[in-house]
């Protein structure tokens, strides 16, 4: 009867070496698939940084685009005043002013 309880106990030591084998293996596996994912990931944050940058290159040539445009408006708008008041002038002296 001994025998047969020694080997009752065999058994399920082996059983649960076999099933701790079989974990480590799972474990194993989902570690480099875990690591694989990693890898994949970094390449991809890579490239939206990559993109976002490009995109903050382009955003600050518009923003000097538009600097340049807001002083060209600008130096328009002031020849316009002088010109509506040399005409102004030149109505007066024609005495084409309204009346």
């Amino acid at each position: 009867m001994a025998d047969n309880v020694s080997n009752l106990i065999m058994e399920q030591l082996q059983l649960l070496r076999r099933g701790q084998e079989a974990h480590q293996l799972e474990l194993r596996a989902s570690r480099e698939e875990f690591r694989t994912d990693i890898a994949d990931l970094k390449v991809r944050i890579s490239g939206f940084e990559a993109g976002i940058a490009h995109i903050n290159a382009q955003l600050a040539h518009l923003q000097a685009q538009v600097a340049i445009q807001s002083g060209r408006i600008d130096r328009v708008e002031e020849r316009m005043r002088q010109i509506e008041v040399r005409l102004e002038r030149i109505e007066r002296q024609l005495d084409l002013s309204p009346a």
